[in-house]
């Protein structure tokens, strides 16, 4: 069991709200918003979805970090489906578009689909010696149609579950590994377009500047969940995420479930059309480099008197949506942005802002607003600016 060390680095402020929260014992889920079923699906079928084209079945999960299995621990797993042993149950995550997500029995699933790809051949089989050596390819048909055939119990995590039910489903199930935090349980709920695109944000040096090199070492997504917090807020914003029913999504102070929305917005983007994942990456990108050209490295931290703070989250979101709104590398406003920054920031107001309920609906809006209306303001004065230097001598 993966145990937090004491002295673990803090590079986010309140970066325990990643942790999942136990549930109490008076705490009761509303029943009609768990919707876990028990499914049958026969070796065979999971490898012809793990093969389409769509991969309708995905074990590519980061958050499993188990070791690889060794060929004789996949020999004896194939032996047992072959004697026809129950193995233990499987967990998937099942989303809107019918994708099983692998919770728990990666390595099973791996091992069974490499073995009938002929990935390696059985060894060291106790109670069916007569098969080792032997290939997929080259067992006897009924053993073949055995192992095809094999049916596989699977608990189903149903849409739309709610996000903190599903925390908790994965941490139970996870429970005897490493305990998973909120980002590396949704790095694993949205596999596809989501992950390969927080991948690539945090590893640009856009991301490494802006932020002072301050996750080099990161080895728990807080630096993706920073950008996972500012990108559904943006197509929060923007008005890109829907609600169940496909209508536009209104927020209602849960955050984990406003982040799951817009993992869910990245991964339809190549579907939809609306926006392109390769625009998105711009914006973000171009914010980034905003912020550290206007505010150096030190842009999304709350100034302490004799010490470097960790980053703060909301300072990161709010300063990264100004600057979408900001003109590139411009210097003739970079010390007005400065003073904006530095006044909006050091406020009570905004102090206040991002105390107790830094998440509910009105606090968020408001930081929202605020970041526009500062933007607007900025970009007056560069209009100004330009406007006098292109007025011509004799101009009135």
């Amino acid at each position: 069991m993966y145990t937090r060390e004491e002295n673990e680095s803090v590079v986010i402020e309140n970066q325990n709200e990643l942790e999942i929260e136990r549930q109490e014992e008076d705490q009761i889920y509303p029943m009609d918003g768990i919707k876990v079923d028990k499914g049958f699906y026969s070796v065979f079928e999971l490898k012809r979805r793990f093969d389409s084209k769509e991969k309708r079945v995905i074990l590519d999960s980061e958050f499993q970090r188990e070791d690889v299995w060794k060929s004789d621990r996949k020999s004896e797993l194939i032996e047992s489906v072959l004697m026809g042993l129950p193995l233990p149950i499987f967990y998937f995550n099942q989303d809107k578009y019918g994708k099983l997500i692998v919770v728990d029995g990666r390595q099973r699933l791996t091992a069974l689909f490499e073995y009938m790809n002929d990935t390696y051949p059985l060894i060291r089989l106790k109670i069916l010696p007569q098969l080792n050596g032997s290939y997929f390819s080259k067992l006897p048909p009924h053993l073949a149609g055995r192992l095809e055939d094999y049916q596989i119990q699977a608990h189903v995590i149903l849409p739309p579950t709610p996000e903190r039910i599903k925390f908790d489903i994965f941490d139970r199930v996870n429970r005897g590994g490493m305990q998973l935090n909120k980002q590396e349980i949704r790095n694993a709920l949205y596999q596809g377009e989501a992950t390969r695109f927080l991948k690539k944000i945090v590893a640009s040096e856009a991301f490494k500047n802006a932020t002072g090199n301050a996750f080099v070492n990161e080895k728990r997504m807080k630096d993706k969940y920073l950008i996972t917090r500012f990108v559904s807020l943006f197509l929060y914003r923007m008005g890109r995420l829907e609600d169940d029913e496909g209508n536009p999504y209104v927020y209602h102070d849960d955050i984990d479930d406003l982040l799951g929305r817009g993992m869910d917005a990245l991964n339809r983007m190549r579907i939809t059309g609306s926006m392109g994942i390769e625009e998105l990456e711009m914006i973000v990108t171009a914010a980034l480099r905003k912020s550290y050209f206007y505010l150096g490295e030190e842009a999304f931290r709350l100034q302490q008197e004799g010490r470097r703070s960790p980053i703060n989250m909301n300072v990161f979101e709010t300063v990264m949506f100004m600057m979408t709104w900001i003109p590139v590398d411009n210097g003739q406003i970079k010390d007005r942005v400065q003073e904006a920054y530095r006044g909006f920031i050091t406020s009570e107001e905004f102090r206040n802002n991002i105390g107790n309920h830094r998440d509910s609906a009105i606090k968020l809006e408001w930081r929202l607003n605020r970041a526009i209306q500062i933007a607007k303001s900025l970009n007056s004065i560069l209009s100004s600016k330009e406007a006098a230097y292109d007025k011509q001598p004799g101009d009135q």
